[in-house]
């Protein structure tokens, strides 16, 4: 099932998926805080006095949800857990590069980097719908050595701007 909006073709089962993993990754502290933003009125705890389970209660609560309420509260916490969740820092750098997604070469332009990762800029890839998980493979010269290096990753972020890829192997 997909669903419009402006500028953009998104799947309700992609957002849904990507959201809820992202909410599992939260402490308890943080998905009640969620929970309690979500529903304001929510009751910790049920009349008996036992305690209500959080995490079924804002799965619950996602489902409710329409696509743009989900992607709103998808974007607030790739955005606050953005930072946590990378492990090496990245450097601006800008370099052109090959890639072959779907057995489809296609060129961009690196705009960050890490040893784990790359920003790959492409605005105007018309090749099919990409995904994240996908195999990627890529041509580029290495931003401190300029060696010409041949690597491989997968897609784990896609963005208006471009693709979030993460090596295979660190380079």
């Amino acid at each position: 099932m997909k669903t419009s909006i402006p500028g953009e073709n998104l799947s309700v089962a992609m957002v849904t998926r990507e959201l809820l993993d992202l909410i599992m990754k939260q402490p308890e502290v943080e998905r009640a805080r969620l929970l309690t933003e979500l529903h304001p009125d929510i009751q910790q705890q049920t009349e008996s006095g036992a305690l209500l389970n959080v995490t079924t209660a804002l799965i619950d609560a996602v489902m409710k949800l329409t696509i743009k309420e989900r992607c709103r509260i998808l974007g607030e916490l790739k955005a606050n857990s953005v930072s946590t969740m990378r492990k090496y820092s990245r450097i601006e750098f800008f370099s052109p590069i090959q890639y072959v997604v779907n057995e489809r070469l296609s060129h961009g332009f690196i705009r960050s980097i890490s040893v784990s990762g790359l920003f790959l800029e492409n605005p105007h890839y018309s090749g099919p719908e990409l995904f994240p998980g996908q195999a990627v493979k890529m041509i580029f010269d290495h931003p401190h050595t300029k060696m010409h290096l041949k690597i491989q990753g997968k897609i784990i972020r896609i963005t208006k701007a471009g693709l979030g890829i993460r090596f295979d192997e660190k380079i």
